[in-house]
């Protein structure tokens, strides 16, 4: 989970509001109950107009920060205290916060995107075969780029750890709002286990499902660092607006659209499907979607449209299995509403992109990479024939404005599914069609 996106998107919320009305080693900290079991209790809020609970924190202490001063010790205590108070949770075990560099925080980012380093060449190429990438990019860095920007702070779900910059001084309010964020996943993983379901997700491709998952887990973060906001002083939320605003942001807005919708895609429409969740059923309906959502399955439809949320479930699409010589099958997924529009989105505009993917049904994808050249095939069922045939002109639009010439695309409906087929090599490309039609 890394983030100072979070920030924005929180930033963006209040501004909203308002119209309406560094040390050199590295310390891990933990907190101590002061009860002898450490066993945590939820609470559900009672009424949604309500940001706080009466719940009272058992975490008297923090250990192992002998190093820190004791003003910072004391900060880090009350924002765990003020986050299970927000959230209406309790830590079932104590939150381990470690505190690093700049340099090591910086490190530990680097080596969280480099474990899916071995996916870039394949998606690389598969991005320029799109159009969505310029044909000189380098998605490993740009992504690099991007998170060593935003990045404030982090929650490992692999360790456990929430992992934060060292500040000597203490921290600001735009910092204490992210370990507030980054306090909310620590919480929720250990009453709800997001993270290996998450990790169950990646491990079995089922991508959209992924999208959808992250979407839930970083909103409810953000309602939470949102609520934690509002609870500020004028001056607090001051000082907060001034620090956001110099927030440097040049690496995100120089990405393509691509990159940063779906970067903020768990953010800002997380958010608004949690918050839709917390107005009709408080924290209780948030805490209920963590076991629910994945089972449904989820989708990114229902996180766009969060009136869809346990209604409008993704229909199951068949594919062919097709072998391509010299290739390699890199995965089968599902592209998702959310794929559809964000790509569509960068080439057509926005208000192409929401009618085209608006009535997705389901789908099923496949991409091959041959150490160089990439291609796929995505099979799709709208909810109804308008919904298919709105997608399949978007598509044609699309493809003969992004995908390069040389290139090979194919798009066209067969017996109530529409495909669409690109390659970099169309001798590639009309293999796979002949197999999509055999």
């Amino acid at each position: 989970m890394l983030r100072r996106l979070s920030l924005l998107v929180a930033l963006a919320l209040l501004i909203a509001g308002c119209v309406q009305g560094s040390g050199s080693s590295t310390t891990t900290l933990t907190v101590a109950p002061s009860t002898s079991n450490g066993q945590g209790t939820s609470t559900t809020l009672g009424s949604v107009d309500e940001t706080t609970t009466t719940l009272a924190s058992t975490w008297t202490q923090l250990s192992g920060v002998d190093d820190l001063p004791q003003a910072v010790q004391e900060e880090l205590l009350d924002l765990v205290r003020e986050t299970e108070k927000i959230r209406g949770l309790q830590f079932v075990d104590p939150p381990l916060i470690t505190v690093v560099t700049d340099a090591e925080l910086e490190q530990r980012v680097r080596s969280k995107i480099e474990e899916d380093s071995s996916d870039f060449p394949a998606d690389e190429a598969l991005y320029k075969l799109l159009g969505l990438l310029p044909p000189g990019a380098d998605l490993e860095t740009l992504l690099l780029d991007v998170y060593g920007e935003q990045v404030a702070g982090f929650y490992d779900g692999d360790t456990g750890e929430l992992v934060v910059p060292k500040r000597q001084e203490g921290f600001t309010v735009a910092q204490r709002s992210t370990l507030v964020h980054e306090l909310t996943h620590a919480l929720t993983d250990q009453h709800f286990h997001f993270n290996p379901v998450l990790q169950n997700m990646f491990d079995e491709d089922r991508l959209d499902q992924v999208s959808a998952f992250q979407a839930l887990v970083e909103g409810d973060a953000t309602e939470t660092q949102f609520l934690f906001l509002r609870s500020l002083s004028e001056r607090e939320l001051g000082e907060y607006l001034a620090e956001a605003l110099q927030t440097d942001t040049s690496a995100l807005d120089a990405a393509p659209q691509f990159v940063q919708d779906s970067l903020t895609f768990p953010y800002d429409s997380g958010l608004a499907f949690v918050q839709r969740l917390y107005r009709t059923g408080g924290w209780a309906a948030v805490n209920d979607a963590y076991s629910t959502f994945p089972n449904l399955p989820g989708s990114t439809e229902q996180i766009m449209t969060p009136g869809d949320y346990r209604r409008d479930l993704p229909m199951r699409v068949t594919l062919k299995s097709i072998s391509i010589p010299g290739y390699a099958l890199e995965r089968r997924s599902v592209w998702g509403e959310l794929g559809f529009r964000i790509m569509i989105d960068q080439v057509l505009g926005e208000e192409v992109g929401v009618d085209a993917a608006d009535g997705w049904g389901g789908d099923v994808y496949d991409q091959w990479f041959d150490g160089q050249n990439a291609a796929i095939v995505i099979a799709y069922v709208g909810d109804t024939a308008k919904d298919l045939t709105e997608l399949k002109d978007a598509l044609v639009d699309y493809a003969l404005k992004a995908v390069p010439e040389e290139a090979y695309v194919w798009v066209e409906e067969i017996n109530g599914t529409l495909y669409f087929i690109a390659a970099d090599e169309p001798a590639v490309g009309l293999s796979v069609l002949a197999a999509v039609k055999g």
